[in-house]
């Protein structure tokens, strides 16, 4: 996918001779080393593996936290955030089961954890090293090019992007295309565009004052499939907490209901939001807000 999608960007951009060399040196140090780790991991045994796995981690756990305790701090919209109370909270969590799990020589559990971690942590660092959302508008429209093969599937990404950057008629086309393109089959992608897609319009209808067609949206949203990103992140809460912020909390039960089926690893979070929401109050929904 990696080689794919750079071969995408060289075919939308005209590079120079001399640059696109020096690129494509840059992307051959950096792929073969992954491979090699990928060979390497396939031989070894799963306790070693794992071990591997966990290494790899914990090292992006090291260099995060040194960003966040080095990083500036910026205002909202003008660049990346440090990492949240609830992001931590995740991390610490995970980190918890993973220890168990290796008291219990549970090595295949482990693995999981761990590559769940490694997820974790690869979000919140691009959340804390991400720019103003022009530019990561910008960014994503360049990684997609024209070609379906690398547009389609960042379709739900660029729908997001385009919203948080407040350019409405983007946002409104990227998602159409994104709920378009999930039509006409399912592939690992189809979740996050059915999802994403139906979020971005029903935030869009709520900012035009339509409540009832951002509430159908948002119940569109908890029906979408299931994909390997909700399963691990959970559902996007922006224009849930937007509509419980106008009292439309039935709607919201609805689709946290819906979304039982979407967020497998949920660690509790659902049925704590779905308690809180049936009793009139507001969850914290920490990070789903972005997702």
């Amino acid at each position: 996918m990696y080689e794919r999608r750079t071969g995408a960007i060289f075919n939308n951009i005209q590079y120079k001779t001399g640059v696109k060399a020096g690129c494509d040196k840059l992307v051959e140090a950096n792929v073969e080393p992954n491979r090699r780790f990928r060979r390497s991991m396939a031989a070894a045994p799963a306790a070693t593996r794992f071990l591997r796995f966990a290494a790899r981690a914990a090292l992006t756990c090291l260099v995060c936290a040194a960003a966040a305790q080095s990083g500036p701090r910026i205002e909202p919209r003008q660049a990346g955030q440090p990492p949240t109370e609830s992001d931590k909270q995740n991390v610490y969590e995970m980190l918890d089961q993973l220890r168990a799990a290796v008291r219990n020589d549970d090595w295949a559990e482990a693995q999981r954890i761990a590559s769940r971690l490694d997820i974790s942590l690869n979000w919140a660092a691009r959340k804390h090293d991400q720019g103003s959302p022009d530019r990561e508008l910008s960014h994503v429209e360049l990684m997609a090019g024209k070609d379906a093969t690398t547009r389609t599937p960042l379709l739900p990404r660029l729908a997001k992007a385009a919203f948080d950057a407040q350019q409405s008629a983007k946002a409104a086309a990227y998602a159409s295309e994104a709920l378009e393109a999930a039509r006409h089959g399912t592939f690992w992608w189809t979740g996050d565009a059915v999802h994403q897609g139906n979020i971005v319009l029903g935030r869009l209808a709520l900012e035009r004052g339509d409540i009832q067609a951002a509430e159908g949206f948002l119940l569109a949203a908890g029906k979408a499939p299931q994909s390997s990103f909700l399963t691990v992140f959970g559902p996007n809460m922006g224009l849930a907490r937007d509509l419980l912020a106008r009292g439309r909390r039935d709607a919201v039960v609805q689709y946290l209901e819906e979304c039982r089926g979407l967020w497998s690893t949920d660690r509790g979070k659902l049925p704590e939001w779905l308690a809180l929401v049936r009793a009139g109050l507001q969850p914290d929904f920490g990070p789903n807000v972005d997702y």
